[in-house]
């Protein structure tokens, strides 16, 4: 009895395989190129609470100040976020980082004496508003990703782009927002978001969503002296 022969794939029949795979490949990329911008602005958010929260932790022990406030030693938010070091509430540097940023730690701390190799040059993507604690109105931006400015207002380089955008721009420059023109900020209350920029590329001191418990803008509990002081602790670069 005579085996049918056993049918073979042709070149025709690997050809419309590779072809649908492909197919299948050119569809789901745009999907996993959208999660990638949110994911890296969610691990910036939790990152800049872990700070706030560092911070808090040590203003329980300093008449509720931050490390910055009444002194005047300190150059940078490098050198104020390394009292954290100091003090023993912050072991992991990374938290200093944010994903897309060309200011990420590399983890490597020094001795437990003077933490000297902590937030080294470039290892830093945070600003912190100088002279704050805990008791500051709670909707003062206290941390701010890196600006291209120090002095208030800070300003940024608005960056419009796709939500597929991966932030190739974003990592070769200070300055630069996430798409849309939008900044990490988080606030004294501990409370971090995502938001939208002035037009300027400056933070919009009366945006829906920042008022405190008396119903007023934290710059408007401020006087023209006060605001005229506001500054923030630049980062260190190499």
């Amino acid at each position: 009895m005579n085996e049918e022969p056993k049918k073979r794939w042709g070149c025709l029949h690997w050809g419309m395989l590779v072809a649908c795979l492909l197919f299948l490949v050119w569809v789901a990329l745009p999907a996993f190129t959208r999660v990638s911008p949110r994911d890296d602005s969610m691990v910036g958010m939790n990152n800049c609470k872990q700070i706030i929260l560092s911070l808090n932790q040590y203003s329980k022990d300093h008449d509720s100040a931050f490390p910055d406030r009444g002194k005047v030693q300190f150059h940078s938010a490098n050198e104020v976020f390394r009292e954290l070091f100091k003090e023993g509430i912050v072991t992991d540097e990374r938290i200093f980082g944010c994903p897309k940023s060309i200011f990420n730690p590399d983890n490597a701390i020094g001795n437990p004496l003077g933490f000297e190799k902590a937030l080294q040059p470039g290892e830093c993507h945070w600003m912190l508003l100088k002279g704050q604690s805990d008791v500051s109105h709670p909707q003062t931006p206290l941390l701010i990703e890196k600006s291209l400015n120090s002095s208030w207002p800070p300003r940024w380089e608005v960056t419009s782009g796709p939500p597929s955008w991966l932030g190739s721009e974003r990592v070769a420059k200070k300055g630069r927002s996430w798409p849309g023109g939008r900044i990490l900020i988080g606030r004294v209350d501990g409370s971090v978001s995502m938001e939208k920029l002035s037009p300027d590329g400056t933070i919009d001191g009366h945006a829906y969503g920042t008022l405190g418990p008396d119903g007023k803008s934290w710059i408007d509990t401020l006087s023209p002296e006060q605001i005229a002081k506001l500054s923030y602790w630049d980062i260190e670069e190499k």
